[in-house]
């Protein structure tokens, strides 16, 4: 009986799967794009930076800073929850895999109808009694690797969450510091522009005392004081900036507005020219976070097409019980072996007929694979784009700088001449005064291009991943076709 049994078993686990047809034609990721010709041999290292990029500008208030933004900011808290959530499904998969053990117990008091199917035997009388089974097992048999698919779509998922938190980290480290570079910029211009206002009052006093003693007219003395009014508006819109970017850091840090009154401004260390790895190819990409994320999404929608694979073949589950059952509660001492019950085998689920629900569940897993896939080569060209773009402003910043430096290096000697004029008698100071302003003009210039490459220098070391290191999925490397 028992070979019969075994016999049916797998005649039914052979013959019990709906037809699958599998004519879809999956989307394939895009290779990378070379990116070794956006450099040059002179802006080359041999190392990268870690995941703490920003220390290299050695400025201990942006440390600060920065380290405030990533424990409180909730926006990374967000990310940090959808993280844990992962991990916990990841937990739960993993137990689907094992074997359940319960307990069961039923107490139940009964009076059987005379007119139901058992009145003819048990009609109009009473029983109180109880199942009671102290082992109930059950273990899903993973025949063609659903069971390994969810779970393996679920870590996917995982690693996925946490590749989109680093991201959130690395753009909010981004920002945070890149404020903060303004925010030290603007501290310097103030105090150019407090310059400037001295060489402005000296220009209206020059003017009114000549005014005064009839050597210069009255639209001389407006138009200095028309200048002066100016530098005076300048100065307020950059107290309003730095006012709104301390705002945005206590933003950023997850405090109120208060908070970024006490940010002290510190010198920022220069660079002139920013450190890329030895050899900026495909396998910095590695680097980024979105573009792991992107590789374990398409990896979980993989294993979600397995997944809808092993649908159209039988389920089977092993099935098995030990315990006492009794219609009188007194029969279910154990010296009463009548009451012993136990029952172990299997149960099978066979997909014979599901109205086509197996194929539109399987297009649509299929389709949201190619949905991964497409997302993952959408984000790779933003990546390579960003890539280019930070390499070319970087450039492009750093030869502004070297042009700036010589525009003040000729502005300065043009301000000696004029000083050396006035002091010999050879000029009136207003040249000299003149002079001295183009020459601070120029320095703000300068301050306003430094920050610029700074954050250029922020925006490549992001656009690089900023030292991301987590393994990418074995199946979809980078580079690899699947």
């Amino acid at each position: 009986m028992l070979k019969q049994t075994l016999f049916c078993l797998c005649l039914a686990v052979l013959t019990g799967c709906a037809p699958l047809t599998d004519d879809h034609v999956a989307a394939t990721r895009m290779d990378v794009p070379d990116l070794q010709s956006m450099t040059d041999a002179e802006a080359r290292i041999k190392t990268w930076p870690d995941q703490r990029w920003w220390r290299q500008f050695r400025s201990p208030e942006l440390n600060r800073l920065v380290d405030a933004a990533l424990g409180k900011n909730p926006g990374l808290q967000i990310a940090l929850a959808r993280v844990s959530q992962s991990d916990a499904m990841v937990d739960t998969r993993a137990a689907d895999m094992l074997p359940t053990l319960s307990s069961h117990v039923q107490m139940f008091h009964e009076r059987f109808s005379a007119n139901d199917f058992y009145g003819p035997i048990n009609g109009g009388k009473t029983f109180t009694g109880a199942y009671i089974d102290p082992a109930v097992f059950s273990y899903h048999l993973d025949l063609w690797g659903k069971d390994r698919a969810v779970l393996e779509a679920a870590v996917g998922k995982k690693h996925a969450a946490e590749a989109e938190l680093s991201m959130a980290r690395l753009l909010l480290s981004g920002a945070v510091t890149k404020t903060y570079f303004r925010l030290c910029s603007v501290a310097e211009e103030l105090a150019l522009t407090d310059e400037l206002a001295d060489h402005r009052k000296d220009k209206l006093h020059l003017t009114q005392v000549r005014f005064d003693l009839g050597l210069d007219t009255k639209d001389a003395v407006d138009k200095s004081r028309f200048l002066l009014e100016g530098v005076h508006q300048q100065r307020i819109a950059l107290e309003a900036e730095a006012t709104l970017l301390r705002d945005t850091l206590s933003a950023l840090a997850g405090e109120g507005p208060e908070w970024g009154r006490h940010i002290a401004v510190s010198e920022i260390a220069d660079i002139a020219s920013l450190a890329l790895p030895e050899h900026l190819s495909l396998g910095l990409l590695s680097h980024r976070p979105d573009l792991a994320a992107a590789l374990w999404l398409i990896e979980a929608e993989a294993q979600n097409v397995k997944i809808a694979k092993t649908r159209f073949y039988p389920d089977v589950d092993l099935v098995g019980l030990a315990g006492l059952r009794s219609l009188n509660l007194k029969d279910l001492s154990l010296s009463h072996g009548a009451s012993v019950a136990y029952s172990i085998g299997p149960t099978v689920s066979l997909p014979l007929f599901e109205g086509g629900r197996l194929e539109a569940e399987l297009s649509n897993q299929q389709a949201a694979y190619d949905m991964a896939v497409a997302a993952y080569n959408n984000t790779l060209l933003d990546a390579v784009q960003q890539v280019a773009d930070a390499v070319a402003h970087s450039h492009e910043t750093q030869a502004l700088v070297v042009s700036q430096d010589a525009a003040i290096q000729a502005n300065e000697a043009q301000a000696r001449i004029h000083r050396l004029r006035s002091q010999t008698g050879l000029n009136a100071r207003d040249g000299e005064v003149e002079a001295q302003f183009n020459v601070i003009e120029q320095y703000i210039k300068l301050s306003k291009l430094k920050n610029r490459r700074l954050e250029t220098a922020v925006e490549l070391i992001t656009a690089l991943g900023g030292g991301y290191e987590q393994p990418l999925p074995p199946a979809v490397a980078l580079g690899e076709r699947q």
